[in-house]
């Protein structure tokens, strides 16, 4: 009777819930669920939600779920995008902890060993760790294994790893730039349910990643960093593609707006807002490097292109008290350039920070 009584309990909800959304992700799936299932932590559950992929993707899913019992599949029945697929495995999670994962990415073996384990030991509401990038040709970043884990818990501290998710303005903020990718981190579920924190959609929004950390980092008590390269972030050949995209200003300002309105209902004082600005810059700055560098466009054009951008309502309106003096030598009469709506300056010094760039790789 024993033997039936337990064989009818339901096994105990896992440490661990890693969610990995999966569209168009066939040629690389298998690597990354491989990396989840070798893990040296095996108390967890993988959640494949296949958000109605095209390719041969779900047939993946599903064979790895008959042959491993910690792996879950959920079918959805329309593609809504990376958002609300993380979403949809939030809910249907049952760990303790919840982790994120994007399927042509791999990690490391001792990754949620080493983070779970400190997540239960320090107490904290987060663990991040850092990531490198890799090629298919073999390229790669540099690794790291060999750093100490960093605390931040307090008030003070969590607003300032909050805000530098967007801008990190000056040197001595640059400790509480952790990133803002959520995959790259290990939280508690029961945080995540018990405020109602959700990934909002990366169609609506430029990144749905910085939101969702925005949120949990206003909900958190304690944050341990380990500088560790535990998450391997692929670069593919779709991601290199160099193709001019002259209206994605357009959404870094519609996302701008959003993290000026989220700053506000959490309570951020005014001078907070200047990240949101900073963003808008930093976005703004690169743009024009691949604008003014393109072949495909006239002086004319390019002209053009500069006037709008630095003519945006959020840049005259959100910009106007940012605090430029802080920043960098070239970046600082680089903005005051942008900001005056001086195309020949900004594009004499974009062509000549770039030319300094290359030369310094030789």
């Amino acid at each position: 009777m024993a033997k039936n009584s337990e064989q009818k309990t339901s096994p105990a909800p896992p440490l661990l819930s890693v969610v990995a959304p999966v569209y168009r992700t066939e040629k690389y799936l298998e690597a990354t669920v491989e990396s989840l299932l070798s893990q040296t932590f095996r108390d967890m559950e993988v959640i494949l939600v296949d958000d109605r992929s095209p390719d041969g993707a779900p047939a993946i899913c599903d064979r790895y779920a008959a042959l491993d019992p910690r792996v879950r599949v959920i079918h959805k029945d329309a593609n809504e995008g990376l958002g609300m697929a993380r979403n949809t495995g939030i809910d249907a999670a049952r760990g303790k902890y919840i982790a994120f994962v994007d399927t042509d990415d791999i990690l490391h073996p001792d990754t949620y060993a080493e983070a779970v384990g400190l997540m239960e030991q320090s107490g904290a509401d987060m663990v991040r760790f850092t990531c490198n990038r890799f090629t298919d040709s073999g390229q790669s970043s540099p690794q790291c294994y060999e750093g100490e884990p960093r605390t931040f818990d307090t008030p003070e501290d969590i607003h300032s790893l909050a805000l530098c998710i967007f801008d990190v303005p000056t040197v001595e903020m640059e400790t509480y730039d952790l990133g803002g990718s959520s995959c790259m981190a290990i939280y508690r579920l029961d945080l995540i349910r018990r405020h109602g924190i959700r990934f909002e959609s990366e169609r609506e929004y430029l990144s749905e990643d910085y939101l969702f950390n925005f949120d949990y980092y206003n909900r958190s008590r304690k944050v341990v960093y380990l500088p560790r390269t535990y998450y391997h972030y692929r670069i593919t050949e779709g991601s290199l593609t160099r193709r001019l995209q002259l209206g994605v200003m357009d959404r870094v300002a519609h996302y701008c707006d959003h993290v000026v309105e989220k700053m506000r209902a959490s309570g951020c004082p005014p001078e907070d807002l200047s990240y949101a600005a900073g963003f808008y810059i930093g976005a703004l700055r690169a743009n024009m490097r691949f604008v003014f560098l393109s072949r495909d466009l006239s002086i004319g054009q390019k002209c053009e292109w500069f006037r709008r951008r630095t003519s945006d309502p959020f840049f005259r309106r959100e910009c106007r008290d940012y605090p430029w003096r802080k920043l960098p030598a070239k970046r600082r009469i680089l903005f005051r350039a942008m900001w005056k709506k001086r195309f020949f300056i900004s594009w004499a010094l974009i062509i000549g920070f770039s030319k300094l760039r290359r030369d310094k790789l030789k």
